[in-house]
């Protein structure tokens, strides 16, 4: 009769260290995915503040083009006391490829010594027998449901008769 000798298989010294270095390999890759999705989280934070604030930028920025585009006969019904004062003019402004509200407040006021003497303002280099009224403009533009604010200030002249 013959003997059949089977070969025996696992009798090697391993016992189960395949298995222990695979689950560290796959925790290192997991914390480092981890890493880079707060990573990626934070960035998207960033941008999306960028773009609220150049949203409340635009808005403060329209309140001044509405306020420079008044036309001759408009810029003459504007309240223009000889006193310090201020007016305020609410704009609303919504951007055509934007979902967020954004709006804006403007504020004029006049400061003290704002109305000049005839021709002491030249323009296009000319000094006109005209009385010049200028104005500190501050516009404050937010985005609706944010802490988006920006303030944006500039100088305005009414050229007045």
């Amino acid at each position: 009769m013959t003997k059949h000798i089977l070969p025996t298989y696992g009798t090697s010294r391993q016992k189960g260290a395949a298995l222990i270095v695979s689950l560290l390999l796959l925790t290192v890759i997991t914390l480092l995915s981890l890493t880079a999705m707060r990573s990626s989280h934070i960035d998207t934070k960033i941008a999306v503040n960028h773009q609220q604030k150049q949203l409340a930028f635009q808005a403060a920025e329209n309140a001044f083009a509405k306020l420079t585009s008044l036309a001759p006969d408009e810029m003459k019904d504007l309240d223009v006391p000889g006193t310090p004062s201020s007016t305020e003019n609410n704009v609303d402004f919504i951007p055509a490829d934007a979902d967020a509200h954004t709006s804006a407040d403007l504020e004029m006021t006049l400061p003290v010594g704002g109305i000049s003497r005839p021709g002491q303002f030249k323009f296009s280099g000319f000094g006109l027998n005209i009385k010049t009224i200028v104005f500190q403009a501050d516009a404050f533009g937010e985005v609706d449901g944010s802490n988006a604010r920006v303030h944006n200030r500039m100088e305005v002249a009414l050229v007045r008769e």
